[in-house]
């Protein structure tokens, strides 16, 4: 796992060379490296957006909100499995009948110069219903886009200290 977690770190140091200068690291979205970055570019508010909306789908058990922005066959792989986009609102149901009071704290995003890859760091703050436990899973996202649309959602993270683990 320790493997996975080095690799993602590359890649966002790969990522990191073109965010543009004087941006930097941020703990909320509304003020994330990428929103403060170029406001007036369309493609980085548009990825904010996207960013935003992954985020609110998951906070409110509601793929609906996101939705749009996945292609048809788009896929979200992580060390918990893979998931179809047709099949995440299923997905998101079955999550949240072990973990509630979800909130995910966006660190970092960084886009590729071709506006086809983004990198997203984020904090994943979960309470597993059944004991009350609280904990947070440090998350490293790796997404590919297709016509601005998410084609792979690729998330890196260790169960090792995680509540998700064992719910």
């Amino acid at each position: 796992m320790r493997r996975v977690f080095v690799a993602a770190l590359l890649v966002f140091a790969l990522l990191a060379a073109d965010r543009p200068a004087g941006a930097r690291r941020s703990d909320s979205l509304g003020s994330s490296p990428i929103a403060r970055s170029d406001p007036e570019n369309n493609n980085t508010r548009e990825i904010t957006a996207l960013v935003q909306r992954q985020v609110q789908a998951w906070e409110k058990h509601d793929f609906t909100i996101a939705a749009g922005d996945w292609l048809p066959n788009g896929k979200l792989s992580s060390p918990g499995g893979h998931v179809d986009a047709k099949d995440m609102q299923m997905a998101m149901t079955d999550y949240f009948q072990h973990f509630g009071n979800l909130n995910v704290i966006v660190k970092n995003v960084f886009v590729s110069a071709d506006r086809q890859k983004v990198a997203i760091e984020w904090d994943w703050d979960v309470t597993r219903l059944r004991d009350g436990l609280r904990g947070v899973t440090h998350d490293a996202i790796i997404v590919d886009l297709v016509g601005g649309k998410i084609s792979s959602w690729r998330e890196y993270f260790d169960f090792g200290d995680s509540v998700d683990a064992k719910p």
